[in-house]
């Protein structure tokens, strides 16, 4: 017999809507199962329980609603989970946002183009920089055996969609070119598929979802995936829940019922239709991977294939992933849960100018003009600039984003740790002056880095993993539109430090936001979002004059433009076409900014020396190629390739 607690939460309504903030028990399954079943009464689902109809260890591929109040599917939009209506769950939610996100930019709806009955059949995650996490039952229908395993079906296109977000007709379509793998039923694997990329579309930005595979299960985890209508559900719930909107990118919040429902398996409450298989399900705080949806029984219990079982699977097929290392209550979980203040970054070196050198290779950090220094957000102790682990930033307290990052980059002793997901205001600055997680939220920004997050990350390995964390401050984000195609501006350290000399392998790089006075605001914050970004990389040369072998200061800028995805005044997308990164003359760069360069000026490799200025502009007019004309002041870049070094 099921036990009173849930007998009570069957017969009584009135009961389910308390749920949300009680404790949730373990549920005794009931077996609520096929098109009959959704209309079933307990007496039957008892009753099939007793006869042993209904086998518990073996649910079948459905998808269910297990409450039927308090349990919401959250609609996305531009990248983010609409707010619950509840504010309970609103509270729970907001301070994770973040890797919440996250989870949402990794999950895509299975396509099909050329199947004979289906458009769409389930949903897939991204576990690595090429391979698509789904299950056997989705991948089965497009698949077909071969003599190595499997292969999609002849005529069948197979394409993951990142969007299919409500209200949006965006498409972030990627190809499929294979089965890796898919777990044998009859063999008792687990009901799990995995997808690999075409080389094509192997291109997607930001990391992939990492797997948690400590015991620990979270208070509360999420669901993503595209819910569609199943009349195996009560037809007045999916009404409440859903408003007559299916098939589009959803989040649904909830509960773990059973930890241990089976060896592989554990139970959840999260809000689910046919269309939720091969969901991902994340620890909400973390945002990494705690299961793979796969079944359910409506007013039951929905399963999950537990990471655990998934990381097995993926070992044993040679397919890489990332484990989680943000799990709460471990070190990323303590310094979420510890008060930050301002004597926590005490110890923090900053930007070095003498990181190249001493003499003509000392690089100062930009000086502001007249205008620009009233507006330099100060701390609380007088000082000009936020210090961090290698790197400091000037904050435009009007602007709340940064007059410039400046960072030191030691390429013979970087480090890779792994992402932190969380982003932080900085205590040493009112929170007034700085852009917070409000500007991200329900838009088409993501939090862009400046200084790129393992940039600073060399030394000890203390030293990288502050860092790391360090690039999480929101003083060194800006708002980036998420089509903003950032190959090769992200490429621009990595290049230049590939053609330094063995001796010196440093780079000191400056980045920062071009403030314009038309920048279109976002609307709930008034925040004005630039529509440009600057960087200057400078480094070590060397010149050889006679039989001497100098060292040189040689410095490179560029600019990169989001104008063309963004239309002035409302930011809504528009389309355009363009190069998006240039490299331009430092001069040329200073008056666009307002900024003093000072020495980087004269070490531009795309520029002219104040000594060479005069002479070649005077010898352009008669000269066959001459090195460059006045109007030279910016190149558009095809690939990195083009940077004049």
């Amino acid at each position: 017999m099921p036990n009173s607690v849930f007998q009570s939460q069957l017969e009584d309504k009135e009961a389910l809507e308390g749920l949300l903030n009680t404790e949730m028990p373990p549920l005794e399954s009931v077996g609520f199962e096929g098109k009959a079943g959704a209309a079933m009464g307990l007496e039957e689902a008892v009753e099939r329980v007793r006869s042993g109809k209904t086998d518990l260890r073996d649910p079948r591929p459905e998808e269910a609603i297990v409450m039927l109040r308090g349990f919401p599917s959250l609609l996305i939009r531009n990248g983010t989970y609409a707010n619950p209506d509840n504010p309970v769950w609103r509270d729970r939610l907001d301070p994770f946002r973040a890797p919440i996100n996250h989870v949402i930019a990794n999950t895509g709806r299975v396509d099909l183009v050329g199947h004979p009955d289906n458009k769409w059949v389930g949903t897939a995650w991204r576990v690595n920089e090429t391979s698509f996490i789904t299950n056997r039952h989705v991948a089965e229908i497009f698949a077909k055996a071969t003599r190595r395993g499997h292969g999609i079906q002849s005529g069948v296109k197979v394409f993951i969609d990142l969007a299919e977000e409500h209200d949006s007709d965006e498409v972030l379509e990627h190809l499929i070119s294979s089965i890796t793998h898919i777990e044998e039923k009859s063999a008792g694997g687990i009901d799990m598929a995995v997808l690999k990329l075409s080389p094509s579309g192997a291109d997607i930005a930001g990391d992939p979802i990492d797997l948690a595979l400590d015991s620990r299960m979270p208070d509360f985890i999420g669901v993503t995936g595209y819910p569609a209508r199943d009349w195996r559900n009560p037809e007045d719930a999916m009404n409440r829940y859903f408003g007559g909107v299916f098939n589009k990118k959803r989040f649904a919040p909830g509960n773990i019922m059973n930890a241990n429902h089976a060896a592989q398996v554990f139970t959840h409450n999260c809000t689910t239709l046919g269309g939720n298989s091969g969901s991902v399900v994340c620890d909400i705080e973390t945002g990494c991977a705690i299961g793979l949806h796969f079944a359910g029984s409506a007013q039951d219990q929905n399963y999950a294939v537990k990471a655990t079982a998934l990381a097995d699977v993926l070992r044993s097929r040679s397919v890489g992933f990332s484990e989680c290392r943000a799990a709460a209550g471990g070190d990323a979980g303590e310094e979420r849960r510890r008060r930050r203040s301002a004597d926590d970054f005490a110890d923090r070196d900053g930007y070095d100018p003498a990181f190249l050198g001493t003499g003509s290779l000392l690089v100062p950090v930009p000086q502001l003009n007249i205008c620009q220094k009233p507006r330099l957000a100060q701390l609380s102790t007088g000082e000009e600039l936020l210090n961090y682990r290698h790197f400091s930033v000037a904050l435009n307290k009007d602007r709340r984003l940064a007059f410039y990052c400046a960072a030191n980059i030691d390429g013979d002793d970087l480090r890779r740790p792994r992402r932190k997901n969380s982003f932080h205001l900085d205590p040493r600055v009112a929170e007034e002056h700085q852009a917070g997680e409000d500007l991200y939220s329900r838009n088409d920004f993501d939090r862009g880095h400046l200084i790129r997050r393992l940039d600073p990350t060399w030394g000890t390995k203390e030293d990288a993993e502050q860092a790391n964390v360090d690039s999480m401050f929101f003083p060194n984000i800006a708002p980036q539109h998420k089509r903003l195609n950032q190959k090769i501006w992200l490429d621009l350290e990595d290049h230049i430090l590939d053609r330094t000399d063995a001796r010196d392998a440093r780079i000191s790089v400056f980045v920062g936001c071009i403030f314009g006075e038309n920048d279109p605001p976002q609307q709930r914050t008034g925040i004005r979002v630039p529509m440009a970004f600057w960087k200057i990389a400078a480094s070590v040369g060397r010149e050889t004059r006679g039989r001497s072998n100098r060292r040189v200061l040689q410095t490179q800028a560029f600019v990169m433009s989001q104008a063309d995805f963004v239309k002035p005044g409302d930011l809504e997308i528009i389309f355009g076409d363009g190069f998006e990164t240039f490299q331009i003359t430092v001069e040329e760069l200073e008056r666009l900014t307002g900024l003093d360069f000072h020495v980087m000026r004269d070490a531009d490799t795309f520029g002219l020396p104040p000594e060479m200025r005069r002479e070649r502009i005077a010898d352009a007019a008669t000269a066959e190629t001459p090195f460059m004309s006045t109007g030279d002041v910016m190149k558009p870049l095809g690939s990195v390739d083009d940077i004049v070094l």
